[in-house]
């Protein structure tokens, strides 16, 4: 069960390809991936399509994209906390009835799917957690909480209040949304201190991210497993759009440029900047529009070209580098293939990866996509194409990634949670 966007699901569906000849697998995501995972041949039941419509609206995008002044942000937040509030009890009903009818050995569900939570707490050895990211519920000493990565917040004091403030105000709001269940079950103690005791030191938590990007930290329990990034192969029906094999034979040394599924305000002023500064400074580069976060420009040179959808692991290995949003995802493929990064942060847990890129010299510190204009970017786009340090770092980080993940590690922490 994963609720979200593609860096949302894409973990979901490299673990399902473990079992792809052994179980029978339901997949609940967003509808919108209806088709891809049916495609797939695993079952599917879909969260109300509107959950990522409400992303992709005029409010959504203003959120996601930063625009506006202090008081239209908080103005944007609360109206799209408001809408998904109305949607939450549809998207809680229908993992609950997912589960009823599937009656699943194992349930392997993402952070905002909060029924995962209820689930764990009647049969802890049967709900699994998995997180693209870090510092969620396990606090890092070195990190604040993912909600907080914008900030560079480097006192302790403040770094564990952040994992207190955002996980105690989230599992007070539990009762909101799982209060109907609880009087199915009158012996159970739902109260905040046992969803902690739960998520924290019981459940099984399995972290599908490097440690070679974030070392697990020695203050975090058993139940906490970092098993390393584990993607599944998106190329292997991939046709290349025509002329693209040839422009990669033209232009050797290239960028890609993506947002991903995410979108903004002002994708073809954003685009237009992009064109026009890797045009002045000669970088060849693939530009994704996607899900619309960027758009195609008439009239670039031949040294720009637009695609509307790539796969990462066709197009990684053949690339200098990637300008992108700093999901998880595509966080640590840049990494797995040797890509020198530069992050345009969009949200949340975006800023702490592109902290963490920084901090690891695997390229310049990216600048927030509200903030992003021709003369802020000019330098960090410059230091990016030219710094031959960052070049030797992602090569090193790349040969400590490989190999890294253990996919029988994965299948025996899921089928064994105990273990």
């Amino acid at each position: 069960m994963a609720l979200g966007s593609r860096g949302d699901v894409e973990p979901f569906l490299a673990q399902a390809a473990l079992f792809d000849n052994s179980h029978e697998i339901l997949c609940v995501f967003p509808e919108q991936f209806r088709e891809e995972v049916e495609g797939l041949g695993y079952a599917f039941e879909g969260f109300p399509a509107e959950f990522l419509e409400l992303l992709s609206s005029q409010t959504g995008k203003q959120v996601m994209g930063g625009q506006g002044g202090f008081f239209e942000k908080i103005k944007g937040y609360l109206k799209l906390m408001k809408s998904s509030m109305k949607l939450q009890n549809r998207i809680i009903e229908v993992q609950k009835e997912a589960i009823d009818r599937f009656q699943p050995d194992r349930v392997m569900y993402h952070s905002k799917c909060l029924y995962g939570l209820f689930g764990g707490l009647l049969e802890p050895s049967k709900y699994i957690a998995v997180h693209a990211m870090p510092c969620l519920t396990h606090p890092s000493s070195k990190y604040p909480h993912i909600g907080f990565g914008k900030w560079n917040i480097i006192s302790p004091f403040w770094i564990k209040l952040s994992y207190s403030f955002v996980n105690g105000v989230r599992r007070r709001m539990l009762k909101r949304f799982l209060g109907q269940f609880y009087s199915d079950h009158p012996e159970m103690d739902f109260s905040p201190k046992n969803f902690k005791e739960l998520e924290e030191k019981i459940l099984t938590n399995i972290y599908n991210i490097s440690p070679s990007l974030f070392p697990k930290p020695a203050e975090w329990p058993e139940n906490a497993r970092i098993t390393g990034y584990l993607h599944r192969n998106q190329k292997k029906d991939y046709q290349p759009e025509p002329g693209l094999e040839n422009w990669l034979e033209k232009y050797p040394k290239a960028i890609l440029v993506t947002f991903g599924s995410m979108s903004n305000t002002r994708p073809r002023e954003i685009s237009e900047i992009f064109v026009r500064m890797l045009s002045e400074m000669e970088i060849p580069a693939i530009i994704n529009t996607s899900w619309g976060g960027l758009e195609k420009v008439e009239n670039a040179p031949d040294s720009i070209l637009f695609v509307n959808r790539i796969p990462y692991d066709y197009i990684m290995p053949k690339l200098y580098g990637v300008v992108h949003h700093g999901g998880s995802g595509t966080t640590h493929l840049a990494s797995y293939y040797s890509c020198v990064q530069l992050i345009i942060p969009h949200i949340i847990d975006q800023y702490f990866w592109n902290r963490l890129v920084s901090d690891k010299g695997l390229g310049p510190k990216g600048i927030s996509v509200h903030k992003l204009n021709q003369k802020n970017l000019s330098p960090v786009l410059s230091d990016f194409w030219s710094n031959g340090k960052y070049l030797e770092n992602v090569s090193e980080m790349a040969n400590r990634m490989q190999g890294e993940s253990d996919p029988n590690l994965v299948k025996e922490l899921i089928m064994n949670p105990k273990s």
